[in-house]
């Protein structure tokens, strides 16, 4: 029958509560009790005796468990176990949407923003609002995010962020190093941007450096302006005094970078990425295991061979020119900047104020975060020839004599014997020095700078001797790059670094 039960539930029944009672219920429903025999007890002694055996039957159970304390606490950390597994796949499961909404935000953000750049600088690129009152006042672009940057400057967000992360260890470089000789002895470090940093560079220069006007007592890489316009103020003068600051670009960190760009009026996170793509650090070349790393020297700095430092050098010292100009005008000097070169020119009569404009100067320089170079200060009186970055102003701007006069006899040797026989300046191209001084004499004199500008161009290029190609540096990206500048069109600056 469907509804017989076994012999184990039969006694499982009679034990819950007793046999009478068993007997009882099965005799009700089969509809026996009311025809039948009654049991020895009565019905409601049978049914007392039941509830009174179940409920005993759950006492004793208690008990058992509560005699049996093992027992009793593997039940407790089952039952914690349990919630504990079910708690903690509550929490994965929400953490793991957590993770996944998460990973799909920074997906977005990073197709449309920059968050991160690297440590010690990312601190603030959540500061986006801009100061649009400063920002027209200087007539600079406006961008309500980074993505619109990049555009403007034609590269795309990933680009942008390459170009900017700051790695203290990298694989790649963004710059070519090399050095050229100094005009006064030793080496300078150039860092040549590559294509893609320089086109992000230049941008910055002409979107946003040039147009803010400079002060007017500056003439080193403002456009219009040049070592003639820098020496002019000071022709016909008794007294010349040039001062040199030490160090002038790698004195300039990525922080006053930064500030510059937040004091023009872009929001931090702006400036963070404009000052980043700005400035560069030492590096280290290390090879590990056959793979060549760049590890971080020292911390960013302007680096010399950007096409943005010259003006972003300008207007960082733009107050230290306040300031100097203003002591100048009070002493009774007049002054001008090149660069890294003070000058100061005075009348003779005006002789005992040169000790306190050489003290004010340097408390003023140190003040602004720069250092006067203490073997480069010249005080040079009307009685001996006077200098202002190479050009002689003591009648009339000229060049001196004497280097024309060895000039002259070093292009004679070369129409003789070729440029490998001989040697002009610092520099390790002959030919490419000689083309550098001719334009630095042309703009100073044109007529004197065409003749020998022409009498070079007769002269036969024989090329640098074998000895002086093999004296280049071995490392590929060096040689090409010094080749390269070797290449280039020579200006009047080229001649004021290697000569």
């Amino acid at each position: 029958m469907a509804d017989q039960l076994t012999r184990q539930q039969l006694y499982d029944r009679i034990r819950e509560t007793s046999k009478d009672a068993y007997i009882l219920e099965e005799m009700k429903r089969l509809g026996f009790w009311e025809n039948s025999t009654q049991p020895t007890l009565s019905e409601a002694l049978i049914q007392r005796e039941a509830t009174l055996q179940k409920e005993l039957n759950q006492l004793l159970d208690q008990q058992r468990k509560y005699n049996s304390r093992e027992q009793l606490l593997r039940d407790m950390r089952k039952k914690k176990l349990k919630e504990s597994k079910e708690k903690q796949a509550a929490t994965k499961e929400r953490q793991e949407a957590k993770r996944q909404l998460k990973a799909q935000k920074w997906a977005e953000s990073k197709q449309k923003e920059i968050v991160y750049l690297g440590e010690s600088v990312s601190g603030g690129l959540n500061e986006k609002t801009s100061n649009q009152a400063l920002l027209a006042k200087y007539q600079l672009p406006d961008f309500t995010s980074v993505l619109e940057l990049a555009e403007a400057m034609k590269v795309s967000l990933a680009q942008l962020r390459f170009l900017a992360f700051h790695r203290a260890v990298s694989k790649t470089s963004h710059y070519h190093f090399y050095s050229v000789p100094k005009k006064t002895g030793g080496k300078r470090l150039i860092s040549a941007p590559k294509p893609l940093l320089k086109k992000c560079q230049h941008w910055i220069l002409e979107s946003i450096l040039y147009k803010i006007t400079p002060s007017e007592h500056v003439h080193g890489f403002v456009p219009k302006k040049s070592i003639v316009t820098n020496a002019k103020p000071h022709l016909h003068k008794d007294i010349v005094v040039n001062l040199d600051l030490k160090d002038f670009f790698p004195s300039i960190s990525y922080k006053r970078v930064k500030g510059l760009f937040m004091n023009l009026g872009y929001s931090e996170q702006l400036a963070t990425i404009l000052a980043l793509i700005c400035t560069h650090y030492d590096m280290d070349k290390v090879n590990v295991d056959g793979d060549v790393y760049f590890v971080q020297k020292g911390e960013r700095i302007l680096p010399q061979g950007s096409p943005a430092s010259p003006a972003i050098t300008t207007l960082i010292a733009y107050t230290m020119d306040k300031r100097l100009q203003g002591l100048a005008k009070k002493l009774g000097f007049t002054y001008t900047r090149y660069a890294d070169d003070l000058t100061f020119s005075t009348d003779a009569s005006n002789e005992g104020n040169i000790a306190a404009l050489l003290y004010f100067a340097k408390q003023v320089v140190e003040d602004e975060g720069f250092t006067v170079h203490p073997d480069k200060t010249h005080v040079m009186r009307r009685g001996s020839q006077q200098k202002v970055t190479g050009i002689v102003v003591n009648d009339k701007l000229g060049v001196d004599r004497t280097i024309l006069r060895k000039f002259r006899a070093f292009l004679h040797q070369a129409s003789q014997f070729g440029w490998g026989k001989n040697k002009w300046g610092n520099g390790d191209n002959p030919r490419q020095s000689a083309l550098a001084f001719a334009s630095f004499v042309m703009m100073v004199d044109k007529e004197k700078g065409t003749k020998l500008m022409n009498q070079i161009k007769v002269i036969a290029d024989n090329s640098l001797p074998t000895e002086k190609k093999t004296t280049v540096s071995q490392e590929p990206q060096k040689q090409n790059q010094e080749e390269k500048t070797n290449t280039s069109t020579p200006t009047s600056q080229d001649w004021w670094d290697i000569f």
